[in-house]
């Protein structure tokens, strides 16, 4: 397998002599396809308990996310048992280390303030109408005040959980594995960005698609060079709430 250029890992990925997981692509497909259905069957099953629920609600928005995660992670975990080590940090990298926090910290603010903005400006030059925004506040549902706040521990924690040790653990791994690790995190960006950015259109989708999957490159890189989730998790919940601020500043405005 050939090494990507740069700086040495300080733990790398893991070593072609140890013993090599059963799990792979298969399951990564499994997992993606159980977090789709566990989508369906919370919200619906939310929604038929609470007649009249705003479907764009908060409450349908937790539903979901909980049908999401138990997909994603569920399969990700019996994997792990049935064909791996049985440890989430051996066969997806899921470990934190103190300097994982300062690291994930700085790698979400510049991405928020300076790879994303850069990335949106130049889809204005094509498009003025170009809007990545409009993401953020369907995910929320529109949600202010309090119910912004509920929903925060969901997108800050939950969120970058589960979506870490599916794409940048299962997934990943399990394309680095098969095919390297160049089209391994490329699958594994282009993936995070084509599933953020579902029911957006034009050039707003093609914005925000690059934009997410250039972010999701980056926690890629960080995942497969330190062979740890924990640089990423820590991005990922900071570009989060870096976002979720946003939307309450834009709020109380």
């Amino acid at each position: 397998m050939t090494d990507l250029p740069g700086v040495a890992p300080d733990e790398g990925p893991p070593s072609s002599d140890a013993p090599q997981p059963r799990w792979g692509l298969g399951d990564a497909a499994i997992a993606f396809a159980a977090g789709l259905l566990g989508t369906v069957v919370t919200t619906n099953g939310y929604l038929l308990l609470r007649p009249g629920a705003d479907v764009n609600g908060t409450g349908t928005i937790v539903a979901s996310l909980i049908g999401l995660w138990a997909g994603l992670g569920g399969v990700a975990l019996r994997a792990s048992r049935t064909k791996g080590t049985g440890s989430l940090a051996r066969d997806y990298g899921l470990r934190l280390q103190p300097r994982d926090i300062g690291v994930g910290i700085a790698v979400g603010l510049l991405c928020q303030f300076v790879l994303i903005p850069v990335i949106v400006s130049f889809f204005h030059l094509l498009d003025h109408g170009v809007d990545v925004e409009g993401q953020a506040k369907e995910v929320t549902g529109g949600a202010g005040g309090a119910r912004l706040a509920l929903l925060a521990p969901f997108l800050c924690v939950g969120a970058p959980f589960f979506e870490e040790l599916y794409f940048r653990g299962l997934l990943q791994r399990a394309s680095v594995r098969r095919l390297g690790p160049v089209a391994g995190i490329a699958i594994s960006a282009l993936a995070f960005g084509l599933v953020h950015a579902p029911s957006l259109a034009g050039w707003s989708a093609v914005a925000l698609v690059v934009a997410l999957g250039a972010f999701g490159a980056v926690l890629s890189t960080l995942a497969y060079r330190t062979g740890r989730l924990g640089p990423g998790l820590v991005a990922h919940a900071t570009f989060n709430a870096i976002t979720l601020i946003g939307l309450a500043l834009a709020v109380v405005r």
